[in-house]
């Protein structure tokens, strides 16, 4: 069987390495590794360099012991997720003086470029374009972020079965957290500017009622100011900060409402996740996903009183088959791994 490895920045657990670790869990005909600066996942299957990128000095020293691994361990495939031009450059380069032959570069996000770096980004594309084989991306917005205009799209998708709504675990996980009686506003997300935390808490703030609860799955480098914020706004027990959490599936299922008021996605796997849950979804329009669902509202503005509107509006529709539409639209595994198998084949002929 083929050997694939999957690279990744990632130094927290996300969107990025749910889809490597579902598409490891499902594609058929390659084996699959990892290899991440700091232990992420629990499989056998990952290797890790031990080094936080962090700092500057560190990205040397990451870029050395990633030279020594590639050196002494050999692929048929390397495939770098990750949407930061330079980390995806350095990576493609290490892996071609380490004589790997085909190296596949995918897009997932639309990181921010400073004009420092989108100057260097020009000097250095015509090396890049040489060094890959194959670009992908999650959608055509994040295909932008590696300045690449031959981009092929793969969908994110995700395991339908890990998301599905059920009525039993709702019940169960209500009770748990003490909140059998309450209208359940939900989002998932690392925690920084971004994903919009503070528009996010206000909005929440102004819907609120004596039945409200809000919960914010994930962590990130502006948790201490979103705290700050509940606590100043008083709604220390209205808002749950539950961390990094493996139950999203639970977690989806005893909500009533996902918002998602990011400021820019490259796609957004956790819209994919709730509306598979059969979640009423509000998101912004910057937002660029293909998917028709009924569940999902689109809103074009960062307008309080707008997004009131629309919650109040809401119709709340039966949630047992809405994974359905998420599948009809293209998102599941199962089709992403065919997709990309394909892909493979070609290159590996």
């Amino acid at each position: 069987m083929k050997k694939v490895l999957f690279i990744s920045m990632g130094e927290i657990f996300g969107g990025i390495e749910k889809q490597e670790l579902d598409i490891a869990n499902n594609i058929k005909n390659y084996d699959i590794e990892f290899l991440t600066p700091i232990k992420l996942f629990n499989t056998k299957k990952e290797h890790t360099l031990n080094i936080s990128r962090n700092k500057y000095i560190n990205r040397i020293k990451y870029n050395y012991k990633l030279y020594k691994f590639l050196k002494n361990n050999k692929y048929d495939i390397i495939h770098i997720n990750s949407s930061v031009f330079l980390f995806s450059f350095q990576v493609a380069l290490i892996s071609k003086i380490t004589k790997h032959k085909i190296i596949v570069v995918e897009s997932h996000s639309i990181p921010y470029i400073s004009k420092i770096k989108r100057l260097l980004i020009k000097i250095l594309l015509p090396i890049y374009k040489r060094l890959i084989n194959k670009s992908l991306s999650c959608s055509i917005e994040a295909e932008k972020s590696l300045f690449l205009n031959n981009t092929e799209i793969l969908n994110n998708g995700i395991d339908i079965n890990n998301y599905k709504f059920n009525e039993k675990i709702r019940n169960e996980y209500r009770k748990n957290l003490n909140i059998e009686d309450k209208k359940v506003y939900g989002t998932i997300g690392r925690i920084d500017k971004n994903k919009n935390y503070n528009f996010l808490i206000d909005l929440f703030n102004n819907i609120k009622d004596k039945n409200s609860i809000l919960l914010i799955i994930g962590t990130g480098p502006d948790k201490e100011q979103i705290e700050n914020k509940i606590k100043e706004l008083k709604l220390d027990k209205k808002v749950l900060l539950l961390g990094q959490r493996q139950d999203i599936k639970e977690l989806l299922s005893c909500m009533d409402i996902f918002i998602f008021p990011s400021l820019k996605e490259g796609f957004g796997l956790s819209i994919i996740e709730s509306l598979t849950s059969g979640l009423p979804t509000i998101i912004n329009s910057n937002i660029k996903i293909n998917i028709k669902s009924n569940n999902l509202y689109r809103i074009d503005n960062y307008d309080i009183s707008t997004w009131k509107e629309t919650i109040n509006n809401i119709k709340i529709n039966k949630r047992e088959n809405s994974y359905k539409e998420v599948i009809n639209s293209g998102y599941d595994i199962k089709d992403t791994c065919k997709s990309l198998e394909k892909i493979y084949n070609d290159m590996i002929k």
